[in-house]
């Protein structure tokens, strides 16, 4: 390893969401150097579906077996897990050792980075026998080297369900990772086991840890701006009466000549200002943080809201804020007055929503953020990203909203924005010119919920809204598919058909024709999405006019 300037490094282990695209560069975020893509390290890369037969095919069909009703039996487990809700189908850890300056690319230190993530890597499965790795790469293309490390979790005689199953907990435990409290569970002390072996690293190679304690450095960051500002003041005060010191008296204002008189006593007040500022650094860098443990995450967004308010300082995590010890009749206090909001009250689908489409329109994760600020949220950039919309009085976790909505997701579907309105250019290209103005009028369409003017209908309401999922535009696919079944090129073919289908009695047939004929009109007369908006507008009136009756 090359002569290091500097004896320490920190390290760096988090679980992170896993989004495979980004990591195997199958769509490229900002923050990737094009150029520098061909230097990764792909140390596995496998298909998850794959991998799930090879682990869990035969306890799939031991279970499936024993099953008397059909029902009952799981014909595909990565997708039975995949659609839950509380398992994960697979776990990412991000590793890295150092940070931006001390192993950036510019830093003489890139190749010692290197050399040590891959002693982590070569021994992550020997160390770790129950997370079978199926994708891993080390990214080298982007500020500092790291590894994406995606593993299934494989628990063993699990009591219900497959006897070979997926779950983190039940692996941990098999690895001997028990849990002691609510904070020291098996992921805790798990994760403490990496880190020391990352730490072990180090020694190896006459390195020591860098113990950055987060909850401290989250804290002082703010303060010391705000002194090393105080100590610019300063500066600035007494250059400018040393400046004023060199001008003719006979130019000097009254205010500037009782600066010039005054110069010793004010550098003496605002010293003693910047000293006190000190002393209660001091004081508060010495108080221990401790955990204030918040299980409903409406509750933890209404406290740390009040205790930044209060200018308390905190660090925020899953179910708990960690604040100092001589804050905690505070937070407890803040906790005392918070009143939950009404679980039905839509919040999250009209946050949702908005997301959706501004997907649409963003060109990436910052566009989309500023997006979101234009839109009137305000937005916390963090360890979780957290908005509040105009409409609710409380931020909300990106995370809670759903695994579409984190931001490795984001990017991805900011990267797949444009895939839906190309299939329908691409189908405009061989349409006919009956199907070409249906098809131009879906275009249009998208741009008006894009821009905020239409809005949007979901057919399927628990599923994620993509323009495949919304009704109007579903409803001119609809209108495509019965035009190319009739192979209709004109108007007149259109009422023909539907006068054969009256005399045939074919009810279902003419009900078709004739609702394609009616949209077919209103798109001809340029009134469709006009109509669409006209009756948007009409529902929002009577749903307003109800709730001021009410």
């Amino acid at each position: 390893m090359s002569e290091l300037n500097s004896k320490s490094l920190s390290v760096s282990f988090r679980v992170d969401d896993g989004v495979l695209g980004h990591n195997n560069r199958e769509f490229i975020a900002d923050n990737v150097d094009g150029e520098r893509i061909s230097d990764n390290i792909t140390y596995v890369r496998r298909d998850i579906r794959e991998v799930y037969d090879e682990l869990f095919g035969k306890a799939l069909a031991e279970y499936n077996a024993k099953q008397r009703r059909n029902d009952r039996k799981i014909e595909d487990y990565y997708e039975h897990i995949k659609s839950g809700d509380r398992i994960k189908p697979f776990y990412e850890v991000v590793v890295q050792f150092g940070d931006v300056q001390t192993c950036g690319l510019k830093s003489g230190k890139w190749e010692d980075a290197k050399i040590l993530l891959h002693e982590f890597m070569r021994d992550f499965e020997q160390r770790n026998p129950n997370l079978k790795v199926f994708n891993a790469v080390m990214h080298l293309d982007e500020a500092t080297p790291h590894l994406h490390i995606d593993f299934i979790p494989v628990a063993h005689n699990a009591k219900k369900g497959l006897p070979v199953k997926v779950s983190m907990k039940g692996a941990l435990r098999e690895q001997g990772f028990t849990s002691t409290n609510r904070l020291q569970n098996e992921w805790a002390a798990w994760e403490e086991q990496e880190r020391k072996v990352m730490t072990e690293i180090l020694r190896k190679h006459d390195l020591e840890r860098d113990v950055k304690d987060i909850h401290r450095e989250h804290y002082t960051v703010d303060e010391y701006k705000e002194y090393a500002a105080q100590r610019t003041e300063i500066a600035k005060i007494n250059s400018h009466i040393n400046q004023l010191k060199k001008k003719n008296p006979a130019e000097l204002t009254p205010d500037e000549i009782e600066l010039i008189k005054n110069q010793n006593d004010i550098m003496r007040s605002e010293i003693q200002k910047r000293d006190e500022k000190i002393s209660s650094l001091s004081r508060k860098l010495g108080a221990k943080f401790v955990a204030f443990d918040i299980f409903s995450e409406d509750k933890l967004q209404y406290i740390a809201a009040e205790l930044e308010k209060a200018n308390v300082p905190f660090v925020e995590e899953s179910n708990a804020l960690y604040i100092p010890d001589y804050a905690q009749k505070t937070a407890a206090a803040i906790a005392e007055t918070y009143k939950p909001i009404a679980e039905h009250n839509g919040i999250h689908d009209r946050i949702k929503l908005d997301i959706d489409r501004l997907v649409y329109c963003s060109n990436d994760l910052n566009d989309f953020i500023d997006k979101l600020k234009e839109r009137g949220y305000e937005v916390k950039n963090g360890k979780y990203i957290a908005v509040k919309p105009p409409f609710a009085e409380r931020f909300v976790r990106l995370k809670t909203l759903g695994s579409a909505y984190t931001p490795n997701y984001l990017e991805q579907r900011i990267a797949d924005r444009d895939k839906f309105p190309n299939a329908i250019r691409r189908k405009g290209a061989a349409a006919n010119q009956i199907e070409k103005q249906i098809l131009i009028t879906q275009m249009n369409m998208i741009v008006e919920i894009k821009q905020f003017r239409l809005e949007p209908h979901k057919i399927e309401l628990d599923k994620l809204y993509v323009f495949q999922n919304d009704a109007n535009i579903n409803y001119l696919s609809e209108q495509l598919v019965t035009i190319g079944e009739y192979g209709f090129t004109t108007r007149e073919q259109m009422y023909a058909k539907a006068e054969e289908l009256k005399a045939a009695n074919n009810t279902a047939g003419l009900k078709r024709v004739k609702e394609m004929i009616k949209a077919y009109d209103e798109i001809v007369e340029g009134n469709y999405i006009d109509n669409l908006i006209k009756a948007q507008r009409e529902r929002d009136r009577t749903v307003n006019n109800t709730n001021l009756v009410r």
